[in-house]
């Protein structure tokens, strides 16, 4: 009876993390899709496009290590408060344009020019700065 509880545990958890995947994917699916049309970006189809909002997402956790060291070094210099923000902010915006960036080159069916993903990026960057100013 233990063993047959457990198992549907687990698969209810597992069904909870699916949906919330499938939620995170969907919602930059949705941001991606609309600065596309907004900026009258050439794309084949919508499957590129949610092609293109899960590598981004992809490449944007395996850089994000990378992001966070950077900005980490800079704790190693005296700079002010202002400062830091600053420098913190332009290496997020970097590592979001790169990003951006690196997915257009990895899909061919996509035409995004450089004004186009800096778009990308700084509303990515945004929508990050609005979601830590939340309280949790």
């Amino acid at each position: 009876m233990k063993q047959q509880t457990s198992s549907k545990r687990l698969l209810r958890l597992s069904i909870q993390y699916m949906l919330a995947a499938a939620a995170v994917v969907l919602t930059y699916f949705g941001i991606i899709f609309t600065l596309f049309s907004l900026a009258g970006t050439s794309y084949r189809s919508a499957a590129h496009v949610l092609l293109f909002a899960v590598l981004f997402l992809v490449l944007g956790l395996c850089f994000e290590p990378f992001e966070r060291l950077m900005i980490h070094s800079f704790t190693f210099f005296k700079t002010g408060k202002r400062l830091f923000i600053l420098l913190a902010g332009i290496v997020q915006l970097l590592f979001l344009w790169m990003t951006a960036h690196t997915t257009d080159q990895l899909i061919s069916d996509i035409w995004l020019s450089t004004t186009e993903e800096m778009i990308v990026a700084s509303v990515f960057l945004i929508l990050d700065k609005c979601n830590s100013a939340l309280p949790s």
